[in-house]
């Protein structure tokens, strides 16, 4: 509640309230009618708990939405590290077995060279 619902608060629930003062503000505040005096005040009440329900309600989706961003971007994050890695070790796997394959081919030459 924002402070000024939080003083109406605290005033409506003031122990042993005078009814004539009461009854006098819920009529000066329904223009004559202490029951719509009553009305406006739970009108009041209600559209500043339901502002509060949009806020919580936006709050609650960009809490959502980050969340899901950065779990989202942790996933691609590890993804992208598995599949370097991986290409990584392809890659030596690929340049080792060339370089053997080299080095057979030049030992190869060599005793045929010297044949």
């Amino acid at each position: 509640m924002n402070s000024t619902a939080t003083q109406i608060a605290k005033i409506i629930s003031t122990p042993n309230p005078s009814a004539p003062i009461t009854t006098h503000a819920l009529a000066e505040l329904g223009n004559g009618s202490m029951q719509n005096g009553l009305r406006r005040i739970i009108s009041y009440f209600a559209a500043e708990s339901a502002s509060k329900l949009r806020l919580g309600r936006i709050q609650g989706v960009l809490v959502g939405v980050i969340g899901t961003a950065v779990v989202a971007g942790g996933i691609a994050f590890i993804y992208q590290e598995t599949q370097k890695k991986q290409l990584e070790t392809e890659g030596k796997i690929i340049l080792n077995t060339l370089q053997k394959s080299a080095n057979e081919n030049t030992i190869y030459c060599r005793e045929n060279s010297l044949r």
